[in-house]
């Protein structure tokens, strides 16, 4: 009877202290096709695929559903200009309260039909990642996915970065192996 009632007590123990949040992770940029969002990690541990992201900000439009036991604390991007053939990244820190902001946010979005009929929606909690036309990265919270013009939703702006330009390590490594396959060619006389 002690066992059942010890192990009782530890499964109320351990579901209180881990309550399980709801959100998905949204991405997107101001110029469709542009940019390739390579890297999405959030709080050095849970890497979330992205990969060409389109049109437009804060829209969220490519998404991927994950199931994080937490609101991160910061969010490190990396991703490829195709306009200027440049990859850039940026960390950025979410507030330690995100989880309350998210909970406050409000409970039902609106959605406008072609009719001018209003519909009310349940709330769907999404972080919301964009890359700007300056090479800027964005986070929001907002209680829905889509902005546009006939979704009423409320978006709060966590925190933005402007990326800085840098050189991957495997860029690196392939301009190092042409580099030594030139001085080989170049000394055996094949040019």
């Amino acid at each position: 009877m002690f066992r059942i009632i010890l192990l009782a007590l530890l499964i109320a123990i351990t579901t209180a202290c881990s309550e399980p949040v709801d959100y998905t992770f949204g991405f997107s940029a101001e110029e469709s096709d542009r940019f390739y969002l390579g890297t999405a990690v959030y709080d050095d541990y849970m890497h979330v695929p992205a990969g060409i992201i389109g049109c437009c900000l804060a829209n969220g439009g490519k998404s991927a559903s994950m199931f994080p036991e937490k609101y991160p604390k910061k969010g490190y991007f990396v991703w490829h200009d195709e306009s200027t053939k440049t990859y850039y990244q940026a960390t950025l820190h979410y507030p330690e309260n995100l989880k309350e902001i998210a909970d406050d946010l409000p409970d039902f979005y609106f959605v406008t039909n072609y009719k001018g009929v209003k519909r009310k929606e349940p709330k769907a909690v999404y972080l919301i990642s964009s890359i700007t036309s300056n090479n800027e990265v964005v986070t929001w919270v907002a209680n829905t996915m889509m902005g546009a013009p006939h979704i009423d939703r409320t978006i709060i702006e966590l925190d933005r970065a402007k990326g800085e330009p840098f050189v991957p390590e495997f860029i690196k490594e392939r301009r190092r192996k042409k580099a030594l396959q030139a001085q080989e060619d170049a000394y055996n006389g094949n040019d």
